[in-house]
């Protein structure tokens, strides 16, 4: 009887995963649709696992995949970019070529004599919901630890505090690529977008998603640089703030709650 290999394979940036088949079809159906909640639908996903799926992909990506429109003629809805449709068909084309090579190596495998080990490299997913690209544009060196100055996707930019010796076994110098991640418990959100506070990274952008539960809230800002990030709080917070879809915010977290990945 002759014995088959199967399986799927993922785009990844470092240790992220970027693109999936999963990812792949929700684009094709965003594309398809023009909707989000269509094509989470069309999936059997929550409407929140395909909103984040899309988060983390425009977040990776060198250039937007799924941008959204208001209003308008038909109402507006959701479209892939042409990047998006780009990767798209390279996907598809490294798909057929994995599935080439699953078929040779399947032909060499007999159930007599054919011992094959198949060996998986471990996959580290990060529990983090802030996971952001960045390059380091400034190092200011302490005597134990630095401040690692980094831009975002557009104008937006963070600090993180890690130890000299963290620099050095990364290799991190001026013009490094890197994830900037962060818990979402880590960021504080307020209304008065003029608040500031030196010694915190600052976000300026709008609320384009709320999700709550019985306890916590969960709430979705878009910097102005194109950037998502998430903050979590108790319902009881959320509303004493007034929190709404569209506000806009300012958000904060501690320069050492940041850990940055080499990617």
């Amino acid at each position: 009887m002759q014995s088959t290999l199967q399986g799927r394979f993922w785009i990844s940036k470092s240790e992220h995963n970027f693109l999936g088949e999963g990812r792949i079809r929700l684009l094709i159906n965003i594309g398809k649709s023009g909707s989000i909640t269509k094509a989470a639908k069309a999936m059997k996903m929550s409407y929140k696992a395909a909103w984040d799926a899309v988060d983390a992909m425009n977040n990776l990506s060198e250039h937007p995949l799924v941008q959204s429109s208001k209003g308008g003629k038909g109402g507006g809805g959701t479209h892939l970019t042409e990047y998006a449709k780009e990767l798209i068909n390279t996907y598809e084309i490294l798909q057929e070529e994995h599935q080439q090579f699953l078929d040779n190596l399947s032909k060499r495998i007999s159930e007599k004599n054919g011992h094959v080990n198949l060996l998986k490299s471990m996959d580290i997913r990060i529990s983090a919901r802030n996971q952001l690209k960045a390059e380091v544009v400034k190092i200011e060196k302490g005597a134990v630890e630095s401040k690692i100055f980094l831009k975002l996707h557009g104008e937006d930019t963070i600090m993180a505090i890690i130890t000299n010796d963290s620099i050095d076994t990364l290799g991190i110098e001026t013009g490094s690529k890197l994830f900037a991640l962060f818990k979402a418990n880590a960021l504080t959100v307020d209304t008065d977008t003029t608040l500031n506070k030196s010694d915190l990274n600052r976000f300026i952008g709008k609320i384009i998603r709320i999700n709550t539960d019985s306890f916590n809230a969960e709430v979705i800002i878009e910097l102005n640089g194109g950037n998502t990030i998430c903050s979590t709080m108790s319902t009881e917070k959320l509303d004493e703030q007034k929190l709404e879809i569209g506000m806009e915010v300012v958000a904060f977290c501690k320069p050492n709650t940041i850990i940055l990945g080499i990617w």
